[in-house]
């Protein structure tokens, strides 16, 4: 999500032969002791910035740590910081306060911090946080969203335009051309949500003009999707051919609603967190994005300590997390991105074909089955219990 800032919990109803579980309550204490042993093992010695000097400080700035992705993507912050000496000052938690985040980078800077690492409130909410850091010669690292507002070192983000294409393209392969489809949109003043929704909206229209795409704005609430997608069951019952979630959380309230009403139809979401690859293999969820968390701290963490250190980075020079780094733009605003590749998932591999691409995209991309136990999501799982039973 990320910028999937729900403010609310949707609980999963009790499932034939599991347990009923929550998986939003993850906290940071329980995710951390649950995913040590595992990302133990996939932290890349590359990274390490061993030295016998004192650590660097960075500090953290986010918006929200009460997801299954958030929760994870900071316990696997805190190890790759222990590993490159580090010192993190936060993570300080904003809970969609955009001024609130504003004052608490600037304190983060005044408590010496060398660099920050920041998922934004919004794309365009940090410019009084970035003048202030500029004058103190600290640089920020945007992860998860574009920043439109000024001069960040480096953008940590996978393309949310490829999102959107990637849950329209699904949903074409799999012979979507009419009939109704709901976008549950995330916030539209964020990079990601707006970036989800132009490019679902624009492929659909391209490519299966005869769908009828149903937008409801959320603004990353569950319970708002929840209700907007009952409400599509009961108009449209099995003319409903598709849901695309652009977060993970709703999931599990709509597929009780879906079972029972008795209804199929295609369900896409985003973020890979272990219940969606539980789901995948079940196939009450048809495919998700996995936003991969751990590689998300890794190179934010990484480019803070690069910011630091002062070292100089441009366009073009290898990525951590794409082949090059990129310059990406937003209203205006043009920031250094290393855009990193976000498998789509499915429950076995498939081509993903659109006639008419989004923004430049590629056409034709091919999924990620849910058995790759590389995706981060199966590896959270795995050090737990499996993905079923991960909460």
């Amino acid at each position: 999500m990320n910028e999937e800032n729900a403010a609310s919990a949707v609980t999963r109803s009790t499932r034939k032969g599991r347990n009923a579980r929550t998986y939003r309550s993850l906290s940071v204490g329980l995710a951390g002791a649950l995913l040590a042993t595992m990302i133990a093992l996939v932290v890349p010695s590359a990274t390490a910035v061993s030295s016998a000097s004192a650590p660097i400080k960075i500090g953290v700035s986010l918006t929200y740590n009460n997801t299954d992705f958030w929760s994870a993507y900071i316990t696997y912050e805190q190890q790759y910081a222990k590993k490159d000496n580090v010192k993190l000052l936060g993570p300080l938690l904003s809970e969609a306060s955009a001024s609130l985040q504003n004052q608490q980078i600037e304190e983060l800077v005044n408590e010496g911090a060398k660099a920050v690492i920041v998922n934004p409130e919004t794309a365009t909410s940090l410019a009084p946080a970035i003048a202030y850091a500029a004058k103190h010669k600290v640089q920020l690292i945007s992860v998860d969203t574009i920043v439109g507002v000024g001069h960040v070192y480096m953008v940590v983000r996978a393309s949310n335009l490829l999102y959107g294409q990637d849950a329209c393209a699904y949903m074409v392969s799999q012979g979507v051309k009419s009939g109704y489809v709901l976008n549950l949109e995330g916030d539209l003043t964020s990079s990601n949500g707006a970036d989800r929704s132009n490019a679902f909206a624009a492929c659909m229209q391209a490519n299966a003009p005869n769908v009828t795409v149903l937008n409801d704005p959320t603004v990353w609430n569950d319970a708002t999707a929840v209700s907007d997608a009952q409400t599509a069951i009961t108009a449209y019952g099995s003319q409903l051919k598709g849901i695309y979630s652009q977060w993970s959380s709703p999931d599990t309230g709509i597929i009780p609603l879906l079972t029972k009403a008795n209804l199929s139809p295609l369900l896409v979401s985003d973020d890979g967190v272990p219940f969606e690859m539980c789901d995948i293999g079940s196939g009450t969820v048809s495919a998700s994005q996995s936003q991969p968390a751990n590689l998300y701290a890794q190179y934010a963490l990484q480019y803070a300590v690069d910011a630091a250190k002062g070292v100089v980075l441009k366009v073009g020079e290898k990525g951590g997390g794409a082949p090059a780094l990129q310059d990406v733009s937003y209203d205006n605003d043009t920031n250094l991105a290393d855009p990193i590749v976000a498998p789509f998932v499915t429950k076995t591999a498939i081509s993903l074909k659109v006639a008419t691409p989004v923004d430049g995209l590629p056409s034709t991309e091919e999924s990620t089955p849910v058995s790759n136990t590389s995706l981060w999501g199966n590896a959270f799982g795995a050090a737990h219990g499996g993905v079923c039973n991960a909460s």
